[in-house]
This record gives C-alpha cells, sequence and structure tokens, in this order.
C-alpha cells in the first residue's frame, strides 16, 4: 500500500469513496436525513467537501494496486481555501440542497449555527476518514494519518478528531 496526497486528478475516486463512508459518519447522517440512502445526494456532498481540500493538498490517501482504498481529509488552522482566488464554494455547488427539502433547512441550520469549538485551540482539525470495507481493521487509517501528525510535530501543532474510533483517537 502506498500513502500519498491526493489532489485534484483523484478527484471522482474521492468523492466515491467518501461518498461509501459518508453513511456512517453522524453529521452527514443528520445532513442528509431521509435522504442519506440516495447516492447522488451522499456523492454531492462528498465533492462539496473533497474539491477545496483536494486543491489546497489537505487530503491523504492509501491506494492499493491503483485503486484508492482509504483517504483522511484535514484542515491545519488559518488554512485559506480561496488562496488561489477560486471560492471553495459556488452557488452552483449548493443548488442541489436548493432544490431538496429537509436537506436545504439541515444545511442552513449547519452554515448559521455557531460551530463547536475546537477541543484544542489552533489545533490541526483531521476532518473525517474513510476506508474501503477490505482496507479496515488493519493499519490504513494509522498509516494515512502519520503525513498529518509529521505536519503537526513539523510546525508544533496538535491536532484532534472528532470521532468515535478509540483506535483513531489514540
Amino acid at each position: 500500500m502506498e500513502v500519498i496526497t491526493l489532489d485534484e486528478t483523484r478527484l471522482r475516486d474521492a468523492i466515491s469513496l467518501l461518498a461509501d463512508g459518508i453513511v456512517e459518519i453522524p453529521l452527514y447522517q443528520w445532513l442528509l436525513g431521509e435522504h442519506i440512502g440516495e447516492r447522488d445526494k451522499r456523492e454531492w456532498l462528498a465533492e462539496l467537501l473533497m474539491r477545496p481540500l483536494l486543491r489546497v493538498g489537505c487530503t491523504v490517501g492509501a491506494v492499493d494496486d491503483g485503486r484508492l482504498v482509504g483517504l483522511v481529509v484535514w484542515r491545519p488552522p488559518d488554512l485559506d481555501l480561496s488562496s488561489d482566488g477560486a471560492p471553495p464554494l459556488t452557488p452552483d455547488d449548493v443548488e442541489v440542497a436548493v432544490r431538496t427539502p429537509g436537506l436545504r433547512e439541515r444545511l442552513l441550520e449547519l452554515w448559521t449555527r455557531p460551530p463547536l469549538p475546537p477541543p484544542v485551540p489552533d489545533a490541526v482539525n483531521l476532518m473525517f476518514a474513510s476506508a474501503t470495507p477490505d482496507a479496515r481493521g488493519g493499519d490504513t487509517i494509522t498509516r494515512i494519518t502519520r503525513p498529518i501528525e509529521e505536519y503537526c510535530r513539523d510546525h508544533e501543532l496538535p491536532f484532534y478528531a472528532w470521532t468515535g474510533s478509540p483506535k483513531l483517537r489514540d
């Protein structure tokens, strides 16, 4: 297995992998609500989440025989997602939500309520991780978090993950 930093050339692979993983992430279960079973809605959300972070090199992937089998998305504090001048989101990005009752209201609520404060100020946020079923149970996620740990060590920053996985938290 090879650990690499993903870029926009792997967007389709990343969307596919995350669309499968979204069904297990409580925040996104809530956000998609009754639409969680609709793959096109999960792919829409996955692209919304992935595209800006792929552009800035904040996605680490595990590739096995050319196939993306795991990914971890992270965000350093004060990262500018528009440093190249392109906005992270456009009106077209939220068009699906605008047309989807329930999803529209929950997205508006998510974006207008105060965010949870990070457990550690000025820390790297390990935003989400996903792996194919055959890549789970081993050390895939642990291996692809190592570059983030190295970044944190090199920049003297802590990191945190909102996760129910004791192994990943450790």
